[in-house]
Formats: structure tokens, C-alpha cells, sequence
């Protein structure tokens, strides 16, 4: 219960900060699911600790990698506006040689904690890839809390638990979909496609390559 009053305390403080400095104001409804998504995500964290999901340092190589032959790989990531309640996502699909195939940005007016927009942007991704016709998918993100949750298979009420039960879901519809974690360093083109996101439509797809992600 503490806890829960001083994160709103930490909510309303910043919301004040917010608005002397940068003239932004929110509503008192928007200040408390702020508040109500720090809380969900602190206690999402201290779940998965409990249960000995601690991350680790991954050792694999830090650059992208290409999938295999026949597979499609997806790079995903998500970012989040300061001060205001929009959400982003942004992915990428290229082949087993690494050329682009397709691409979707995408953000919208939501209250998500970060670890919600992470599996909000996952899930946009199996359906953007099922939309395709893609059928042999390795998915990478570099939110690690993400993909453990989805490997431990966990049920939960919680609204991040909600949006994983659907990605499991998805994964037991479509077999060859895989989920891995990947160091930020590797997931490069998709932070880049979510940092432009702001210049398009708040739901574009690519048919060829965008000049941001080109090299």
C-alpha cells in the first residue's frame, strides 16, 4: 500500500514539474493511470524476480544476425513520448540474405508502461506478419522482461500478462513463430524506425525500404 501511495506522490510531481517546465498539462485521470501503469510494471518485475527470472548478460555476437534459410526475421521495438501518453512501435522484416521485405510504424494515444508497449508492439508484429502470409517468423526484442515472460508461459490478470496470453496464443496458432532477445546494439533498425515515427501517418506500411534504415 505504501508503495503504491508513493508512486502516485512520484506521478504528481512529475505531472507538476511537467507542466512549469514544459507547459504540459494532464488530467488528474491521466496523472492516476500513469501512476496505476509504474505500479503494474514495478510489480511485474518483482514477479518474475521471485520466480528466478533475473536477466543475464547475453553472449551472443552484438550485431544483427540473418535468419535462416526460408525464415523471415522481425526486428521490433517500442518508444514512448515524454510527458504525454502517446505510444510507438516500429518493425522490420528482412530475409534470409538481410534485404528489406517490409516494414510498419505505427503509435497511438495509450497509457502503456514500457513493458507494455514492448509486448503491444510484439503483438502488432504476429499480426502484421500474419496479415503476410509469413509463416516462418524469428521475432527479436530487446526487452528482456518481455521475453522471458513469453518463454515462462506465466497466466496473469495484469494488462501486460493480458497482451502476453495473446502472444502465446498466437504462437501456439502459428508454430513457426519464435521470440528471441536481443541486446539493443543489434536491434538498431527497428529503434531507428520507431525514433522517425512522429514524420508519417499514425499507421504506415513500407513496401520499400525507408531512406532512415536504408544503410
Amino acid at each position: 500500500m505504501i508503495g503504491r501511495v508513493a508512486l502516485l506522490f512520484w506521478c504528481i510531481w512529475h505531472n507538476r514539474n511537467d507542466k512549469i517546465w514544459n507547459d504540459n498539462i494532464q488530467l488528474p485521470s491521466q496523472v492516476g493511470r500513469m501512476a496505476f501503469a509504474v505500479w503494474n510494471e514495478w510489480f511485474t518485475v518483482h514477479q518474475l524476480r521471485r520466480q528466478n527470472i533475473v536477466p543475464v548478460e547475453d553472449p551472443r555476437p552484438v550485431r544483427w544476425e540473418k535468419p535462416g534459410v526460408r525464415w523471415i526475421k522481425c526486428n521490433v521495438d517500442a518508444a514512448f513520448v515524454s510527458g504525454s501518453s502517446i505510444t510507438s512501435m516500429g518493425l522490420c522484416f528482412r530475409d534470409t540474405n538481410g534485404r528489406f521485405v517490409a516494414g510498419l510504424t505505427q503509435w497511438q494515444q495509450t497509457v502503456y508502461s514500457i513493458v507494455e508497449g514492448e509486448s503491444w508492439a510484439l503483438l502488432n508484429a504476429m499480426k502484421e506478419a500474419i496479415h503476410r502470409g509469413f509463416e516462418r517468423v524469428q521475432f527479436e526484442s530487446d526487452s528482456k522482461l518481455l521475453v522471458d515472460a513469453i518463454h515462462s508461459r506465466r497466466p496473469g490478470n495484469l494488462k501486460f500478462n493480458l497482451i502476453v496470453n495473446d502472444i502465446t496464443l498466437c504462437m501456439s496458432s502459428y508454430v513457426n513463430f519464435e521470440v528471441k532477445f536481443i541486446r539493443r546494439q543489434a536491434n538498431s533498425v527497428a529503434h531507428t524506425l520507431v525514433r522517425e515515427v512522429n514524420s508519417w501517418d499514425s499507421f504506415h506500411r513500407f513496401e520499400i525500404i525507408p531512406l532512415c534504415i536504408e544503410h
